[in-house]
């Protein structure tokens, strides 16, 4: 399977992450050709090789074209559709874009179909959201991760006049990455960037993989540290995920029931992976409950002494269980402006399970007054649109 690690220090701008997939190899020609099926007038592109304190990168830029035209999504969304593109290209394109409008949307306090695109609704911004899609694509990448992103700090004007750096809408996109600021000013990190890492990306180190390739695009100005973003490519080295843990027992047949709930929660913050309660029949006809806890080792010590002074029992079985375990990740979905984060379990390089999480499905509900199965059926429904497809089973 292959793999991507991003680097933010220099932050991330559209052209900059494209100016890297096209030095790490993706076609010039292959990237026009695609770029022509939009059924909009696509401008030339500046391309040149540049040093940046010293590092040599490839610099990618849209021509600028004067635009008097403020798209909607549902234009947007149009051009990208009548383009004809795959389903991973058109879905994930969309999908930027959906979520630069709701970003934006929460911002200006109005619906996503109210939202005007100025900057990010201009040709330049399609293509390097367009073409971010296809050199993803072109080369088959499956995962994505991403190193703290610089965001820099200032402020910077755009359509609605000056704002603050970061911008409101980088921001909002970069919500559960981690972000700093930097000791340089300026804008480092743009929404197009952020909208790319939102779909995208998993904030997380260089995961293990043989390294293949090495990108590196230029951003335009000259900064006191190397402007540029770098893409890691390589193949994933799948490690089985294998520890050990150990599991605690014990038969209550003296405790209240309406302190279960309390013990069960009072487990888990101290430091349990999981715990279950299960009806028995103990000696002398009385029923029970078999408390069964699994934990690491190091919290063994303190969840013994939760049990011995928050229950009857007078003793703790205990035996080590070894634990084999799918390699794990998340992704973020959104659900009518929800964030709800999927689990997904990896196998072999291939992801074979895939679960809303509970607590997120759940403020979802309660935020959008919404049934919480329904919650649950459209969380599934996203996550397979925008990053479960066929090229990753």
């Amino acid at each position: 399977m292959n793999v991507a690690h991003l680097d933010c220090n220099a932050g991330i701008s559209g052209n900059m992450f494209l100016g890297a997939l096209i030095d790490l190899g993706f076609p010039v020609e292959l990237l026009r050709s695609e770029l022509k099926k939009l059924p909009l007038p696509i401008p030339d592109f500046k391309l040149e090789k540049v040093s940046k304190k010293g590092i040599a990168a490839t610099f990618f830029d849209t021509e600028l074209v004067p635009e008097h035209h403020h798209r909607r999504l549902s234009e947007i969304r149009n051009l990208i559709t009548e383009a004809g593109y795959s389903k991973f290209v058109a879905d994930r394109a969309q999908a930027c874009f959906n979520c630069l409008a709701e970003a934006e949307a929460k911002i200006h306090g109005v619906s996503i179909d109210e939202i005007h695109f100025h900057e990010v609704g201009a040709v330049d911004a399609i293509v390097d959201i367009v073409g971010a899609c296809l050199g993803i694509e072109y080369f088959q990448i499956r995962q994505i991760t991403t190193s703290p992103i610089r965001v820099g700090f200032g402020s910077v004007k755009c359509a609605h006049g000056e704002i603050p750096i970061p911008a409101p809408a980088a921001l909002e996109l970069l919500t559960n990455f981690q972000i700093f600021s930097g000791v340089y000013e300026g804008e480092w990190t743009t929404p197009t960037g952020a909208a790319i890492l939102k779909v995208f990306a998993t904030p997380d180190s260089i995961p293990r993989m043989t390294v293949t390739k090495i990108g590196y695009g230029a951003g335009a100005a000259d900064r006191p540290i190397p402007n540029i973003h770098r893409i890691v490519l390589g193949k994933s080295v799948q490690i089985e995920e294998q520890d050990y843990q150990v599991v605690l027992e014990t038969n209550i047949d003296e405790l209240n029931p309406e302190i279960f709930g309390f013990l069960g929660e009072a487990i888990l913050q101290a430091g349990a992976r999981d715990y279950y309660f299960t009806p028995v029949q103990m000696k002398k006809g009385r029923p029970g409950v078999l408390v069964t806890v699994i934990a690491p080792p190091e919290k063994v010590a303190p969840i013994e002494e939760l049990l011995f002074s928050q229950t009857s029992t007078f003793g703790i079985r205990k035996y080590p269980g070894e634990r084999h375990c799918l390699r794990r990740d998340y992704r973020t979905i959104m659900v009518d402006g929800c964030e709800i984060r999927v689990k997904m379990g990896f196998q072999n390089g291939r992801v074979v399970k895939y679960a809303p999480e509970y607590n997120d499905c759940l403020l979802a509900a309660a935020t959008l007054k919404r049934p919480l199965k329904d919650i649950y059926d459209e969380a599934n429904f996203q996550f397979r649109k925008m990053f479960f497809d066929e090229g990753s089973r």
